[in-house]
């Protein structure tokens, strides 16, 4: 990585510094919703994998989003772009600096599921973590790709109906895919969140082959990559 890639990403962890809000989305909110959870349901067990890969997805989504928004909305990503630092550059430091945040808000999600929901894995904590990093990371894609496209935080969560909901509808957390009409299993089959939760249903429940956990790890990296893509395109486009 360049020089330029690690000045973007330290800018935004100094950027959080007193943050109240960043701070508590990335600590506070894993922890309210397990408890939440915790309170409401009593299989909690059987409702691990939907559970844990909505708020993966979901709340990094929320993370990178609003905060890529507010780069853009205080002239930041402008000052950087006149920078002597190569789009790419700028792109990965900011994956890199959000993935730090991330990081540390999915090490606090999967405490918090240990302590509330008492969740056991079929295949070992790290396979969780490592799937849960990689969710996170597609998420990161996403939230910095669609922010570009909205003038404010309203507009940023606005996506969430339109992008992340028909995910959580289609993506096998309530109903199998195979049982679902043709015209809404192919959507289904090109969701990032689909493959989270196929890849959760293996490592929490052991259900499913290793395959299906490859696959799904697979699709997830490739989606990140391709969010990094066309967000490089896309701020070329800015400039």
């Amino acid at each position: 990585m360049t020089g330029g890639t690690w000045t973007v990403a330290r800018r935004i962890l100094r950027g959080i510094r007193g943050d109240r809000m960043t701070i508590g989305l990335v600590i506070g909110a894993p922890v309210f919703i397990m408890y939440l959870v915790s309170e409401v349901f009593a299989d909690t067990q059987g409702l691990a994998p939907m559970i844990l890969g909505i708020l993966v997805f979901v709340l990094t989504y929320m993370l990178t989003s609003i905060g890529f928004l507010r780069e853009r909305q205080a002239g930041t990503l402008e000052r950087i772009l006149v920078a002597p630092i190569s789009r790419t550059s700028i792109v990965v430091g900011y994956f890199l600096g959000y993935g730090v945040l991330a990081t540390i808000q999915s090490l606090v999600l999967l405490m918090a599921a240990l302590f509330f929901l008492e969740v056991e894995f079929a295949h070992g904590i790290f396979l969780f973590f490592v799937l849960e990093i990689l969710g996170a990371m597609t998420a990161i894609g996403i939230g910095i790709l669609l922010s570009l496209f909205a003038d404010n935080e309203f507009q940023a969560i606005q996506f969430i109906p339109l992008v992340l909901t028909p995910q959580v509808v289609l993506g096998g957390t309530f109903t199998p895919i195979d049982t679902l009409p043709l015209y809404l299993r192919l959507p289904a089959r090109v969701m990032p969140l689909t493959y989270l939760v196929q890849g959760m249903d293996y490592v929490i429940a052991g259900i499913g082959f290793l395959d299906d956990f490859i696959i799904a790890v697979a699709v997830l990296i490739e989606f990140t990559v391709l969010a990094i893509g066309v967000s490089q395109i896309v701020i070329n486009n800015l400039s």
